[in-house]
Formats: structure tokens, C-alpha cells, sequence
């Protein structure tokens, strides 16, 4: 069952229907919370994956990662831009609102070898074991879900969706920080450009409100219910994923915003953004449970992990509107 929909409800909005995935009844093989994982995934897109029974100590990172991304961003912006790994950064504002964006990599974090130690804020050493604890507590849940999924899709081993996922070698995987600016409720307007997002699987940890999906089925936009507890993520489904499974698994449209004539409390909040390996071609994998494939064109070029997030990218950081840019948002839907 999903959460409580009386907790951040936001006025004026139906709250949207998402399941609750136990990782620990997951990790049992049990064959209810497998179903269930796999028609979230088909339907909305989105689900909670309760971490609760995981272990004290991820408790304890997750509470850490808060700590870390409460004082980075009190940091002078002189002090912290130079060390960003990405473009996105606290000066660059998409679409113009209001939100700070600190992206740390996974490869550093999960320290594997042979790579060079990443530049960073000295602030940033002083949470080093808790980030290495959280990134390797979503690799195992990853793993897990991705295992889940590949048996619900009737996957052969060698086709085996964690194959695409080596989180033990290097990838484009991220943790990401984010602060979105208080807004009063005569302010009206996205905090985040609506999009899907461009990876496989984004685990979203926030205690507040603010999160909205557009429900596929009605088009209309749904609050997401802050989960109750930090060991509960909000994951859900990106673009890398829906290419792999032919649009089995939906990856749905999100905005950060304000309800309606409510405003919103500055926001806090921090994802690990799981991505396939950066020259791993998506293309479809061969499944009896997904539609048979329309024959393709000789002339389309099939993109890489890394291709394809050069070019959504490139989208977010446009400053003008077109059919294209709308195309890319929203993962080639």
C-alpha cells in the first residue's frame, strides 16, 4: 500500500497513488513485492522503497547527506562553484527559478580504484564515510530492483538489466544536492522545469512537500505525499530505462512547485541518479513482456548512455522553447 495522503497534501491538487516497496521483503524474493515493483513501474512510473529494516548505519548517512547539503549551500558561492563537476551549478538557475544544485561523483565516492581523487570543498571530507555508506547501500538496492525487474520481465541471465549497471566500475552516476528557494503564495510558477529524468533510476530522498507528477492516464498533475520516514526514497523511473524496455516502464513527467495559493518553505532534499554504463547502447532488450518492436530505421542512429545524456543536457541548459527541446524534456515521448 502507498503512504498516508493526508501528510502534504496540496490544496487544490489529488494526490497520486504510489506504492510502497519493501526492499528487505524485496531482497526475500517475495513474490507480491516483485509484482508490485513491476506494474509501478508500468503504470505511474514511481514508487517508495522503504530502506527501514536495511541497517542502522544508512540511517545515519541519509541524516548526514542533510547535514552536508544544509551547510554546503551556506557556503559562499565562491567557495563552492569552482568545485562542481557539472555546468549546473548555484549561479545557473533553469528556466530561470529559483534552486541550487551541488552534483558529487559516484565513482569518487564509492572509491574505486585507479581513479584520481575529485576536487571538493574541505567541507565536503568531513561527510566522506557517510556518502561512501549511502552510495554503496544503492548500489545494493539497485541491484536489487534491477534484478526484480529483469526476472517480471522474463530476461534471460545474459540480458540481465544489472549487467548495464556495473555500479563497481566507473559511470556517469551521481549524488546530487539540492536547495529550492523559499516561495510566498503570491509567487506562482515551477521551481523545477517539468521533465522526466534522463538516467534509469533516480532514488529521491526529501521529508517535504513540493513533488508533483502528471498522471499519464488523466494529464493531470498529482501530489507526491513526502514519505513519513528518511529511510524511505522516493524512486522512480527515468528515460535510459523506458528506451531499454521499449516503453514498458513509463518515465513520467515531475515538477517541483509550490500548491496552489499555499507557497512553499525553502526545500531541502538530495537523489542518487543511477545511469547505465556510459557507452552502453539503448537499445531494447528482448522480452516476451514487452511490445514486439516496429522495424527500425536503417538511417536513425542509436544513441549511448553517454550520447543521450549530452543531449538532454544540452536541452535543460536552452533558453528557448521548441518542439524538439519539448521532445528531449520529456525522453522522446
Amino acid at each position: 500500500m502507498g503512504l498516508d495522503d493526508s501528510r502534504g497534501r496540496s490544496a487544490g491538487l489529488p494526490s497520486a497513488k504510489v506504492e510502497t516497496v519493501s526492499l528487505a521483503a524485496l531482497d526475500n524474493n517475495q513474490v507480491n513485492e516483485a509484482d508490485k515493483l513491476f506494474q509501478a513501474c508500468c503504470t505511474h512510473g514511481f514508487f517508495y522503497l522503504d530502506f527501514h529494516s536495511h541497517s542502522t548505519a544508512f540511517e545515519t548517512a541519509v541524516n548526514d547527506i542533510y547535514r552536508l547539503e544544509r551547510e554546503l549551500f551556506d557556503l559562499p558561492d565562491a567557495e563552492l562553484m569552482p568545485f562542481d563537476i557539472d555546468v549546473l551549478s548555484p549561479r545557473q538557475k533553469l528556466n530561470g527559478d529559483g534552486f541550487q544544485s551541488y552534483a558529487l561523483p559516484k565513482d569518487n565516492l564509492r572509491r574505486i580504484p585507479s581513479l584520481n581523487d575529485f576536487p571538493r570543498p574541505r567541507l565536503v571530507d568531513k561527510y566522506l564515510e557517510s556518502l561512501h555508506s549511502f552510495t554503496q547501500s544503492i548500489a545494493k538496492a539497485s541491484s536489487s530492483i534491477l534484478s526484480s525487474l529483469s526476472d517480471s520481465l522474463g530476461l534471460p541471465p545474459a540480458s540481465n538489466l544489472t549487467w548495464l549497471h556495473n555500479t563497481h566500475l566507473p559511470s556517469l552516476d551521481l549524488v546530487r544536492l539540492l536547495k529550492y528557494h523559499a516561495q510566498p503564495p503570491t509567487e506562482e510558477g515551477s521551481s523545477l522545469v517539468p521533465h522526466t529524468d534522463l538516467g534509469s533510476l533516480t532514488f529521491l530522498f526529501t521529508l517535504q512537500p513540493g513533488l508533483q507528477i502528471l498522471n499519464p492516464q488523466t494529464k493531470t498533475w498529482e501530489a507526491v505525499t513526502p514519505p513519513k520516514h528518511n529511510t524511505i526514497a522516493i524512486v522512480n523511473i527515468g528515460d535510459c530505462m523506458k528506451m531499454l524496455t521499449r516503453g514498458s516502464f513509463r518515465s513520467s513527467k515531475h515538477r517541483v512547485i509550490a500548491a496552489p495559493r499555499q507557497g512553499m518553505s525553502e526545500r531541502y532534499s538530495f537523489a542518487y541518479l543511477l545511469r547505465p554504463d556510459e557507452h552502453a547502447v539503448l537499445r531494447a532488450v528482448e522480452s516476451p513482456s514487452m511490445p514486439v518492436a516496429e522495424r527500425m530505421d536503417p538511417d536513425e542512429p542509436v544513441m549511448t548512455t553517454g550520447e543521450w545524456l549530452q543531449r538532454k543536457f544540452q536541452t535543460l541548459r536552452r533558453e528557448t522553447w521548441n518542439e524538439e527541446r519539448d521532445w528531449i524534456l520529456m525522453g522522446g515521448a
